[in-house]
């Protein structure tokens, strides 16, 4: 066979193949970091709309392991939880829906599955772009209140409430505010 007839196809390795002038050069750079690392994390800043978030993009094409995304948190912390949760992926580990995560950081975190009415919004912009019409499962590390209290137990402290999203639940049961208007502010 030849061997140009098993080079891989996803939008992924084309886009990294593609020149690296005008807009295709960020996703050039990211496809180039996958390439060499593994995954890439994509860090969105916050503003006054919202909280920053980070996901990453390519654990799943080249483990064949789940994605992360994590929210709320300074971008710094975030790409370093999902570059430590990447790590052991690359290593043979598994990380699942409702995985309990305490060696990460001084605070435990617990594994969500994301819902795929998410999947196409541009909360994962990068990640659609990149794997085009492939939807790889993510998985949402959600942290707790500062009284160790999760998102979904009552007495959860309310001014965090905003800060990172529901994707477990289906969009439209997602109580409204910017991460059910996330299309909107970004669109």
């Amino acid at each position: 066979m030849d061997a140009r007839e098993t080079r891989c196809r996803c939008q992924m390795c084309e886009l990294a193949a593609a020149s690296s002038h005008g807009p295709e050069a960020y996703l050039h750079t990211i496809t180039g970091h996958i390439s060499r690392i593994g995954w890439a994390v994509q860090g969105v800043p916050g503003d006054r709309q919202g909280p920053s978030w980070a996901y990453s993009i390519g654990i799943w094409h080249t483990f064949r392991g789940p994605e992360f995304s994590i929210f709320g948190l300074s971008l710094y912390n975030m790409a370093a939880i999902i570059n430590v949760l990447g790590r052991r992926i690359a290593g043979g580990g598994t990380i699942t829906p409702g995985d309990e995560i305490d060696d990460v950081s001084r605070c435990p975190f617990v594994i969500r599955a994301v819902h795929e009415s998410w999947r196409a919004t541009s909360l994962f912009a990068v990640s659609n772009t990149i794997y085009g019409y492939l939807r790889p499962a993510y998985l949402q590390i959600v942290w707790p209140d500062l009284k160790g209290r999760w998102p979904w137990e009552r007495g959860f402290d309310a001014r965090f409430a905003s800060r990172q999203p529901m994707l477990w639940l289906h969009r439209d049961d997602h109580p409204p505010g910017a991460w059910t208007r996330i299309d909107d502010r970004t669109g």
